[in-house]
């Protein structure tokens, strides 16, 4: 578990990982190959930073390659070298996504978003609420499935059930934009939701449960498919043992 989630959730974004927690097989690496994103976790390079130090100038004189530490709480990150830019990293699935997002992709997403199927409500301003059915969820909004016409900036209040939480949620949001039905989405009609005004306790449910939610399915191999629905019976999570 140390080592197979990280490497999971990276392999389903798209990336070629490769993991250890062995020095000599990290050295290797670092010395025959060129990689985008080197990630240590800072326990390892904290008790292995000497066996690195004769790479430090190979790895000095390389461009290409971003470097990052896995975050603790029991002590201060180490430092590779102070000519070798890194970044530090909490170690939690949105600051790795922010970090891959910002390092690896031209065109980065702002936020993390999962593939679910939840009940969801909605309601336009002074009407009644509307059932619809959330597709993908995120820390910062929502596409839901609905037979409904609903205008682009629409503002809308929401109800969102957090199943495994025993709890729901009520969010203000606004219409971002309509997906029409036609031959190519099974004729589904939808509308991808932008939340405002969330309030920290409320935005920290939804991280956890979105986390939660995201790594079940990753565990599960179940994102890929958004009808299959799937709640963690406990969406807490951790990250913080991980070390790549």
């Amino acid at each position: 578990h140390l080592l197979s989630n990280l490497d999971m959730v990276l392999k389903h974004w798209g990336y070629r990982s490769l993991t250890s927690h062995h020095h000599d097989d990290i050295l290797e690496q670092l010395e025959t190959t060129e990689p985008d994103l080197v990630i240590f976790d800072a326990p390892w390079l904290r008790e292995n930073q000497s066996h690195l130090t004769p790479l430090l100038p190979t790895l000095e004189r390389r461009s290409k390659t971003h470097y990052a530490i896995l975050e603790d709480e029991k002590a201060p990150s180490p430092e590779l070298s102070s000519r070798l830019p890194q970044n530090l990293v909490s170690a939690d699935i949105f600051s790795i996504y922010s970090l891959t997002q910002s390092l690896l992709q031209n065109h980065p997403r702002k936020r993390l978003r999962t593939g679910v199927h939840l009940p969801g409500m909605f309601r336009r301003q002074g009407r009644c609420w509307n059932m619809g059915q959330i597709m993908t969820l995120g820390t910062g909004g929502m596409f839901i499935q609905s037979g409904f016409h609903l205008q682009r900036k629409e503002a809308l209040h929401l109800c969102i059930p957090l199943l495994g939480m025993k709890r729901e949620i009520e969010i203000s949001g606004r219409v971002l934009y309509a997906v029409e039905p036609c031959q190519e989405n099974n004729y589904r009609q939808g509308y991808g939701i932008e939340f405002e005004g969330l309030v920290n306790e409320t935005a920290q449910a939804l991280r956890r449960f979105v986390a939660g939610c995201f790594l079940h399915g990753i565990e599960n191999d179940q994102t890929s498919d958004p009808e299959i629905f799937f709640t963690p019976t406990n969406p807490e999570y951790s990250l913080q043992k991980m070390a790549v």
